[in-house]
């Protein structure tokens, strides 16, 4: 026990120098001001530089020269110095060939893209439409709503055609009339949109396009009335034609919102409301084809090749007239 307490006695005092010699040069170290008096208004450069103070890069060098790269190459090429010249350079002193290089601009500043707008008579168009709406909402309330109802269900669609009063009355006119707008209208947009020229600009171009949407439908009907009354299917084909009206008047309903949109939201989204108003035109005609195709095939025996040929020649024709007459 005595060996072991006089081991452990000397190992302290051969310890002893190193550790407090150790924590002396430690103190020592904290106590000596990082900076001294006569460097206080040195820059950092010269301290830096300053033997008291050595560069940590000097200290433990640099990290890159312990795996041994090679130094680049001075001589290489320096292609953006390269790039200026043959930019600067004149050549075989052709001024003329150089100053090319440099066109002046005709004014100091830089040119924007002229923004497209809408004519005036557009905001004003669109407001006689919604007035127009909003004046056979008002005086034929209930005209309005068998109309809105019969889209939808067939029993008020066969109260309809029973009773044949209502399109021989002023709101199937004036329903009429605002179709015929509101798709002009819609054409109108989509044509400046897409940049189709006529030979007729503006107001002109509107009332062209609006005409020839009523013209083309008005057509169609008489056309079909015409049939039903050589084929002895007058019934089958007033059926058809108020299934014709009720689209056309709900079709108009349904475009008056994607017009104000169109005509009064950027330009940018101008796109979206063209291919929009299509597809609904396109979904509603087709729904209510297959509604009266479904009427036609439970109530009359007839071949389906008769349904393609009438598709064929009075569906699908008037529509493919029409957009190759507009130019789209």
């Amino acid at each position: 026990m005595i060996k072991r307490f006089l081991v452990l006695i000397l190992i302290f005092f051969l310890a002893d120098p190193v550790v407090f010699g150790q924590v002396e040069g430690n103190i020592k170290l904290l106590e000596e001001p990082l900076f001294a008096q006569s460097d206080t208004w040195l820059d950092s450069g010269a301290i830096v530089n300053s033997p008291r103070y050595p560069d940590s890069i000097k200290a433990i060098k640099d990290s890159l020269s312990m795996v041994w790269l090679k130094a680049p190459d001075p001589n290489r090429p320096n292609r953006f110095r390269d790039s200026l010249i043959n930019l600067y350079k004149v050549v075989n002193l052709d001024f003329k060939a150089w100053a090319a290089k440099f066109p002046k601009k005709n004014s100091r500043f830089d040119e924007g893209k002229l923004r497209p707008f809408r004519e005036s008579w557009v905001i004003l168009l669109v407001l006689f439409l919604v007035l127009l709406y909003s004046l056979v909402r008002f005086f034929f309330p209930v005209e309005l709503n068998s109309i809105t109802h019969a889209f939808y269900s067939n029993q008020v669609l066969s109260k309809l055609n029973k009773e044949e009063t209502l399109f021989n009355s002023w709101p199937f006119v004036f329903l009429y009339l605002l179709f015929g707008l509101i798709l002009g209208l819609y054409l109108y947009l989509s044509a400046n949109y897409f940049g189709i020229s006529y030979r007729v600009e503006g107001f002109k171009l509107f009332l062209y396009l609006s005409a020839t949407v009523i013209i083309l439908f008005t057509l169609k009907i008489i056309l079909l009335k015409i049939v039903g009354f050589l084929f002895d299917t007058t019934r089958l084909v007033r059926d058809y034609v108020s299934v014709l009206y009720i689209s056309y008047f709900n079709a108009a309903i349904l475009f008056l919102p994607i017009v104000i949109a169109f005509s009064l939201t950027s330009y940018r989204f101008s796109i979206i409301y063209s291919y929009l108003g299509g597809i609904l035109l396109l979904l509603i005609f087709a729904l209510q084809f297959l509604r009266v195709a479904e009427n036609i095939l439970s109530n009359y025996k007839l071949p389906k090749v008769y349904l393609f040929i009438y598709l064929c020649a009075l569906e699908f024709c008037p529509l493919i007239i029409l957009f190759k007459a507009l130019g789209y």
